[in-house]
């Protein structure tokens, strides 16, 4: 078996990165921020949940199309049809679970670090398992042993055609670790984005950022399929990725300078803390009012009453 060498090294970089950069940011958001750590598993059931009914949506849907229950629209109309679909399933249903993710951590989710939070879990997981995935792929591959195979009976046949798609696996070009893990990492960043918009829709109460977000997410995750299925190249795809990444960076450095980073806290609580605060002073001012017009009574009666010796 001939291994391309270069491209098992961007392989491993590509699962070292995919694997590492989620748990560190997990580990480092809980270490600094106690809090954070139900946000981040909150994130991983949503993703988990969400992946879930996803998959069997979309087999529902084509179900329905395969047995005529839906048209089939012309050849020319598939491609956005196919992107439609991907990016509203994925769309909805994540947007979904972060939105009742937010609003089950309750106070927890008011601090902006807790949209992060989420974002480290939900898109962590994802990334996290692309990266188990190519390692066990990786590890079948390198272990694959067709005489040990050919002693156990297995046949002639069924070991040949697997050692094609080993060799078809390594030839493949030696930047194709890396393109995999720049699409990952596009991903990655875009979930930080639409955990950013429910989390203002929840904490700010302004529905109108889930909406954005719903939206936003069907073009980033149905675009791909769709420019996929309009047959452009390999590099046009990558570059409409590139775009989205710096788009995706954009947006979540004018949310994280107008948040104030992750140390800040939430303008509401911020402001019934004030309001206490303002309460508290009208109250001590009543008292001390209160006390004025006592002290006033005493010093009148005081000035009413006459001394005995004095008659």
């Amino acid at each position: 078996m001939q291994i391309n060498w270069v491209l098992l090294f961007t392989y491993v970089i590509q699962i070292i990165i995919e694997i590492g950069l989620p748990v560190a940011l997990a580990v480092w958001l809980i270490r600094k921020y106690q809090s954070t750590w139900m946000l981040i598993i909150t994130g991983v059931a949503a993703y988990a949940l969400s992946e879930f009914i996803n998959t069997y949506a979309l087999k529902g849907a084509q179900a329905l199309f395969n047995n005529g229950t839906l048209p089939v629209p012309s050849t020319h109309w598939i491609p956005l049809l196919n992107g439609l679909i991907v990016g509203v399933f994925a769309s909805l249903l994540e947007n979904i679970m972060r939105w009742v993710g937010f609003k089950v951590n309750g106070k927890n989710s008011r601090p902006f670090r807790s949209s992060i939070a989420l974002a480290t879990g939900l898109g962590g997981i994802e990334l996290a398992m692309v990266g188990i995935l190519l390692a066990v792929n990786l590890y079948s591959v390198l272990s694959y042993n067709a005489g040990a195979l050919l002693a156990k009976g297995v046949s002639a046949d069924q070991v040949q055609a697997t050692l094609s798609q080993i060799t078809s696996y390594w030839s493949n070009p030696w930047y194709y670790g890396f393109l995999n893990l720049f699409e990952h990492l596009v991903t990655f960043v875009s979930q930080f984005v639409f955990a950013v918009m429910v989390w203002k829709a929840v904490s700010r109460a302004k529905p109108l950022w889930l909406l954005w977000s719903v939206l936003f997410q069907i073009v980033t995750e149905g675009i791909i399929t769709f420019l996929s299925g309009m047959n452009w190249s390999l590099w046009q795809i990558e570059g409409v990725e590139f775009l989205l990444l710096l788009l995706n960076i954009l947006l979540l450095y004018f949310f994280w300078t107008d948040e104030g980073g992750l140390d800040s806290e939430n303008e509401d609580e911020e402001s019934e803390e004030s309001e206490g605060s303002d309460e508290d002073d009208d109250e001590n001012e009543d008292d001390e009012e209160d006390d004025d017009e006592e002290d006033e009574e005493d010093s009148e009666e005081e000035e009413d009453e006459v001394d005995p010796e004095d008659k």
